[in-house]
């Protein structure tokens, strides 16, 4: 007797194939998005550190920025001085092109205020740094969940990945302040260590929470 081996037929593999490519189309955006926001992620915490030690070089010359009289000092002045300890490709001062012409908005989706061509804060000066990182200086007022003893400091808006999507505050944009004991990121002081670092937050204190948590989990 002839035993008869089942088997898929032609029509059977391709609807299967069909399915799982399905399935892949929904999946793989997923994934790839999970990837990317973990990249931006380490990309800050990166651009962190690094801008953070620059901000300590001038002190070797007798200009250490404990010193600075913010009062009497713009986003210019502040950039000069940090500029010989700084990878460059690119420098705007008082012009656009470094800075991304996107809108750029909150994890909420709402516009985040304070940005423009320019940069971030009134008069910034924008670089481009030799890994692509784009930063910002200004000198500002805005609290950014930093407690200082100046009312007005120098911030740093940081776009990790340049002029790529998605142009937003806690994914791939982020704010560090220069503070009282050298720079912080927005969102250091808040009470419950998240603040507005949530889907529906705007998403400034995301700095302060990726580095707090070691990764992001939002």
């Amino acid at each position: 007797m002839v035993k008869i081996k089942e088997a898929f037929t032609l029509a059977e593999l391709l609807v299967s194939l069909a399915v799982i490519g399905i399935i892949a189309a929904l999946t793989l955006p997923t994934l790839n998005s999970g990837i990317d926001k973990s990249a931006n992620a380490d990309a800050m915490k990166k651009a962190f550190y690094y801008l953070g030690e620059v901000i300590e070089m001038p002190a070797a010359m007798g200009d250490s920025y404990k010193k600075w009289d913010y009062d009497s000092l713009t986003s210019d002045n502040i950039y000069r001085k940090l500029r010989p300890y700084l990878s460059i490709t690119k420098e705007c001062i008082g012009s656009t092109g470094c800075w991304t012409t996107e809108s750029v908005v909150g994890l909420n989706e709402s516009t985040a205020q304070g940005f423009s061509s320019s940069g971030y804060g009134q008069s910034p000066v924008t670089f481009r740094m030799s890994d692509g990182v784009a930063v910002s200086v200004s000198l500002t007022a805005d609290s950014l969940n930093v407690e200082r003893e100046k009312q007005t400091v120098p911030v740093f808006a940081v776009d990790v990945n340049g002029d790529e999507a998605p142009n937003k505050l806690g994914d791939d944009i982020f704010l560090f302040v220069l503070g009282d004991s050298g720079l912080l990121p927005a969102g250091n002081d808040v009470d419950d260590g998240i603040g507005n670092c949530t889907e529906n937050g705007i998403g400034t204190d995301c700095a302060a929470r990726i580095i707090r948590e070691g990764s992001r989990k939002y």
